[in-house]
């Protein structure tokens, strides 16, 4: 089928990339070129109105936003043998035979857009069921007896075919099966709304495609659900019916119809520079400073905002969508971003990571669509993808780079957790991709971080001292004093003692040496050893409280962070007891 390009006073027609565009405007329509030469031969378009056709016979892109709902899947008129078609073509029967039942789309599928089939009729006489994939072979130039027995393998022997067969059982009765193929040439499907995942890979998106259908085995009839919910990126209004077409129709009609029409390409229609900003909650208590992209994006995504710290990917993508921030980030530093829109059409999530090379000096066209191949470059790249898989709009996300080159990351200021360990002697530029369901992200900026410092406790000294009566004798009378200080005095300072005498003129006998076990300072009265601050500092950074005990001997002598450190080298000892460290268990306290 050729390419149809109509041109006239006012409207430019080109089929099959289809484009209608009034020149008084920048609206752009795509029609199929089937639809195009319908409306010719009704009349509609025609010599009256100076037309001029072209016929180009070259290839689309693959990108044809023209497939809209307006535009309703059928069945192509040619078929294998064994094919009946029925329902005004929305449905196709197998006949007697299991083989022999190949069929197409009547049109060509853009990318991404998806195709439902319900299985309208199944039996269990057979073995295996539907086989299903793309074609970029036209099916107007094949006659429906050449079509061979099968699809798999007959025709995805050949080049410009791929099918696989459906998984027998989610071919049931009444099963809507759905699937699609993305820009890089991945087929996705899924049974009745639920996305199943990856179904195979390879097909060439820089043609047209059109459904390759083989009805075999165990399915018996299938047909075109075309009252899904469009789940094109590209979306327009549909057109009003203009079937069965007719003579009445005049170009004005058809011009009319055109500029009604709400064209929105690309990612353009979702995207609104100047809508007010979500507030930031979870880290309002912190001062940021701007940490705008790079110039270097991926080619899915552009910066929308004249700081360059919004980015989003293009809607009808769902990878290489990489930004870059426009400095290393610092060990210390924290970088916080914000999802700011999501595509729950596309699985995965973010991918995050770091690179030492300075993306001045990255081509964007050497960026791949998955970010796992960034590691295969000969310059230091880490990535860790996946990061945020089910992101709600105004979720912030904070990656902080740890002065020994640990990678934490946490969701809305709440639990963390450990993502990498980075060479921390280079620079290191931060980079995310904006992938799968993530659609679009803001930096909010960078901030140091300010690790926690723990409340001096406060302890109230004191001295108790007790004094012991003499050892009796018979001339004498025992005589005991006990006295307990009842003001707060500093650590050390002791009281007198006085025992009164019955005679002042008998010498007094001094009171026996104190018992050490019975003398208590404050000290020796705290309960928790190391709840003073300076007892409580780590004996390797002296800047963090102890929260780690060590494993056999029990000892608490560091922080969590350098205790980990410590038992990390080889014949890592306790610094107390010089025993052997088997683990790092880390406390809490109340």
């Amino acid at each position: 089928m050729g390419i149809f390009s109509v041109e006239s006073s006012n409207v430019t027609i080109d089929s099959m990339a289809t484009r209608v565009t009034k020149r008084s405007s920048t609206q752009q329509l795509n029609f199929h070129g089937g639809e195009l030469q319908m409306l010719h031969q009704a009349g509609t378009v025609g010599r009256a109105n100076r037309g001029i056709y072209r016929i180009a016979h070259r290839h689309s892109t693959g990108d044809l936003a023209s497939m809209r709902a307006g535009w309703p899947l059928k069945f192509h008129k040619i078929h294998g043998d064994n094919v009946i078609l029925s329902h005004d073509d929305y449905r196709a029967k197998r006949g007697d035979s299991f083989c022999k039942a190949i069929c197409f789309s009547s049109r060509p599928i853009a990318v991404n857009e998806r195709v439902y089939i319900r299985f309208a009729d199944t039996s269990s006489s057979w073995s295996g069921v539907l086989r299903f994939g793309f074609t970029n072979i036209d099916p107007g130039t094949v006659r429906g007896p050449d079509l061979p027995r099968y699809a798999c393998p007959d025709m995805t022997n050949k080049p410009g075919c791929w099918a696989k067969a459906l998984g027998e059982r989610y071919a049931a009765q009444n099963n809507v099966l759905h699937y699609y193929v993305t820009r890089a040439g991945d087929v996705m499907y899924g049974i009745n709304g639920e996305d199943i995942g990856l179904f195979f890979t390879g097909v060439a998106t820089n043609s047209p495609l059109w459904t390759l259908l083989d009805i075999y085995g165990n399915t018996i009839a299938i047909e075109f659900v075309n009252n899904e919910p469009s789940t094109l990126n590209n979306r327009v209004s549909a057109p009003p019916p203009m079937s069965p077409l007719n003579n009445t129709h005049s170009m004005t009609d058809l011009t009319q119809a055109m500029t009604s029409l709400q064209f929105q390409r690309g990612s353009h229609a979702e995207v609104e520079p100047n809508a007010p900003l979500i507030p930031i909650r979870h880290h309002a208590n912190l001062n940021f400073r701007p940490m705008p992209w790079h110039q270097l994006t991926g080619k899915n995504i552009r910066v929308i905002d004249s700081e360059r710290t919004i980015s989003v990917r293009s809607s009808d993508e769902y990878c290489n969508a990489y930004v870059f921030s426009s400095r290393p980030l610092k060990c210390g530093e924290k970088i916080v971003i914000q999802i700011l829109g999501v595509d729950r059409s596309y699985v995965g999530g973010l991918a995050f990571g770091f690179t030492a090379f300075d993306p001045v000096h990255v081509n964007s066209e050497e960026l791949p669509d998955d970010s796992d191949l960034l590691l295969d470059r000969k310059e230091y790249w880490v990535v860790n993808k996946d990061v945020c898989r089910a992101p709600e709009i105004g979720d912030e996300l904070c990656f902080h780079l740890s002065l020994n080159g640990e990678v934490k990351y946490s969701k809305n200021n709440t639990k963390v957790s450990t993502l990498m360990h980075v060479d921390k002697t280079l620079p290191l530029w931060v980079f995310f991709d904006v992938y799968g369901n993530v659609q679009k992200i803001r930096s909010i900026g960078v901030t140091t971080h300010v690790p926690p410092v723990p409340p001096r406790p406060r302890s109230t000294p004191y001295t108790m001292t007790v004094a012991l009566p003499p050892q009796a004798s018979p001339s004498t009378t025992a005589q005991a004093a006990v006295e307990v200080s009842p003001r707060r005095e500093p650590p050390g300072m002791s009281r007198s003692v006085s025992v009164p005498s019955a005679r002042m003129s008998e010498p007094v006998s001094p009171p026996p040496p104190l018992p050490k076990q019975l003398s208590m300072t404050s000290a020796e009265s705290t309960i928790d050893p190391v709840a003073d601050n300076e007892a409580n500092e780590c004996t390797v950074c002296y800047e963090r409280a102890v929260n780690a005990v060590l494993y056999t001997c029990g000892h608490m002598c560091m922080c969590y962070e350098c205790a980990i450190v410590v038992k990390n080298n080889k014949g890592a000892l306790c610094p107390i007891c010089r025993q052997h460290i088997k683990d790092v268990i880390k406390i809490y306290r109340t």
